[in-house]
């Protein structure tokens, strides 16, 4: 691993803005040097002219439309040296393409390395990866790369087949596992079904993707709840996006995501673009580091996130974030309230009766919110299915 891709060797508020100081002056010079976009919107400025990190304020932001809109001349590197096509998730528009070059892929597997390090995972562990590494989807790949660098061993079984899940935990005596929480209740569900313990099991936590497993006060929320109630291992919850290419993993439970300085520089902002105070809510902000063939800078990631100058809990030093409670883009007035849909999937997350669930917001004629579930039980009534196996793909809403 490279120098400069390792967690900090002191976590002192002196020495980590000294770090992050010398790497976004490295930054600008790369920019201005490869970077046909910010080439064109920086202007004269160069590297040594950023003085302090509140210079990075006078800076211009980077949205997403703008990497849709110039996708092509976001690439510092020429075409041949790209090994990994990755596009982004398509959450608030059309997926967009972030390519990868070999220190990119370096880069990646020490991110989520120091990730697993920072969660406590060890080289005895056997790490359990249900989620995809195919759909040009990065997250996948970045922990099968981030384990293996840590030494621990591997079971790609990917997601659903809790059949499958099960039958690997048993077999390779899986001891962590990396999955969306809401199929950890799928898992759970077939586990009573069938007569399987947990608890018997030898898995210790799950790292948590994808979704939130706490509330806005740092409790659970009706999903994290759900699975403690019934699985007593350690849920570490995990903040990243394809554009930030660094993942922010608890430390401890409840703690907050730990921001990794020597990776990213994280601002969050409230609506008039100010640094919001210690524990405020805002929107996170990204300038990623050494990255080399899409490098962005101060890139809105639209996420709404809770700011921490150290863990919530007093677990662990420096930057962290607290739940994600929902997109900018997704942010909805309801009645004078603001309101996030996964306040909503949340809510539904706790009603045990509904294995699985659609949520449309639609205005009527005079532009009120309109609210619907669709549930599973209700799709197969109305198509005539009489399938009732939770893993059955047949059994979603299409």
């Amino acid at each position: 691993m490279r120098t400069e891709l390792s967690l900090p060797t002191s976590w002192r508020n002196a020495d980590v803005e000294a770090l992050q100081l010398a790497s976004l002056r490295k930054h600008i010079g790369y920019l201005l040097d490869r970077s046909p976009y910010y080439k064109k919107i920086l202007n004269d400025l160069h590297g040594e002219d950023i003085q302090s990190l509140d210079h990075l304020r006078q800076l211009p932001f980077t949205r997403n439309s703008d990497l849709e809109a110039h996708n092509a001349e976001f690439l510092c590197v020429p075409k041949r040296a790209v090994v990994d096509h990755v596009t982004t998730s398509g959450t608030t528009g059309r997926p967009v393409a972030v390519l990868l070059d070999e220190p990119d892929l370096e880069r990646l597997t020490a991110n989520e390395h120091n990730s697993l390090l920072l969660a406590g995972v060890t080289p005895d562990d056997v790490v359990q990866l249900m989620t995809t590494m195919d759909r040009r989807f990065m997250a996948g790949l970045a922990y099968f790369l981030g384990a293996r660098s840590l030494g621990a061993g591997v079971v790609r079984v990917g997601p659903g087949a809790a059949a499958l899940q099960w039958e690997s935990i048993q077999r390779f005596d899986t001891t962590v596992l990396i999955t969306v929480p809401s199929f950890l209740v799928r898992m759970l569900e077939h586990a009573k079904a069938h007569n399987i313990d947990p608890a018997a099991s030898g898995v210790r936590k799950a790292i948590c993707i994808g979704e939130p497993i706490r509330d806005i006060t740092g409790g659970w929320n009706n999903l994290g709840a759900r699975i403690k109630d019934q699985w007593n291992i350690e849920l570490l919850g995990t903040y990243a996006s394809t554009e930030m290419a660094t993942a922010c993993t608890e430390r401890q439970e409840g703690g907050g995501h730990a921001v990794q300085p020597q990776l990213v520089l994280v601002e969050v902002l409230d609506e008039q673009d100010r640094p919001v105070a210690d524990g405020a809510v805002g929107e996170v902000v990204v300038t990623p580091f050494h990255v080399s063939a899409m490098p962005l800078l101060r890139y809105r990631t639209g996420d709404i996130c809770i700011w921490h100058k150290n863990a919530r809990q007093g677990g662990g030093v420096g930057e962290h974030l607290g739940p994600v409670l929902g997109r900018m883009q997704q942010r909805l007035k309801v009645r004078g309230t603001t309101l996030f849909p996964a306040q909503v999937l949340d809510t539904i997350n706790a009603m045990p009766a509904i294995p699985n669930f659609v949520v449309v917001c639609t205005t009527d004629e005079l532009g009120g919110m309109i609210w619907r579930s669709w549930s599973t039980l209700k799709w197969m009534r109305r198509s005539g299915c009489a399938n009732t196996c939770a893993d059955c793909s047949a059994s979603r809403p299409g």
